[in-house]
């Protein structure tokens, strides 16, 4: 049988095989288009930025360097309203993560077990040379932050036994 023969004879079978292949194409391209990417980037402005500096109650602080050597061109700093429960973060020169890792930006207050972090932002790609401005919520009521940490972790899961802190802030 030579490949005319065989091409009529499953041609209906060939074509219901390419519709659905085109059809799963479209539904990806319809679902990625339509559903929001989770790990998508609000970001704010320099403007932003600079009125929440301003602001009576903002405290800042500037990033505490670990020895990690990807880290050492990072620059930046966090800022903290605890009477708005708001802040932001500056990043510049923020390296992407391996594959298979995200950063993951947690909080410490003072009103809270040690151990037990506030999730603040997960970021699954680094800024590149271009600078940040990325606005922080808490998940809930932090009164007296003392630490934010920025930690690489695996991306199966939300909090490893022992993340790798690669930047830190401290009030």
């Amino acid at each position: 049988m030579n490949w005319k023969q065989v091409l009529n004879k499953y041609h209906y079978v060939l074509i219901t095989g390419i519709l659905l292949i085109l059809l799963l194409l479209g539904f990806q391209a319809v679902y990625r288009w339509w559903i929001p990417n989770p790990s998508a980037l609000i970001e704010g402005t320099a403007q932003e930025y600079v009125e929440l500096k301003q602001q009576e109650h903002t405290k800042a602080g500037s990033w505490l360097r670990t020895l990690n050597v990807d880290m050492q061109a990072v620059q930046g700093d966090l800022l903290w309203n605890s009477e708005r429960q708001a802040g932001m973060l500056r990043l510049k020169n923020l390296p992407n993560p391996k594959a298979g890792y995200q950063y993951h930006l947690w909080a410490y207050d003072s009103h809270r077990p040690s151990d037990q972090p506030i999730s603040i932002l997960v970021l699954d790609r680094g800024s590149g040379q271009q600078e940040w401005y990325l606005p922080l919520t808490a998940s809930e009521p932090m009164p007296s932050p003392y630490k934010f940490e920025l930690t690489l972790e695996p991306v199966d899961t939300l909090q490893t036994a022992n993340p790798l802190v690669l930047l830190m802030v401290q009030f």
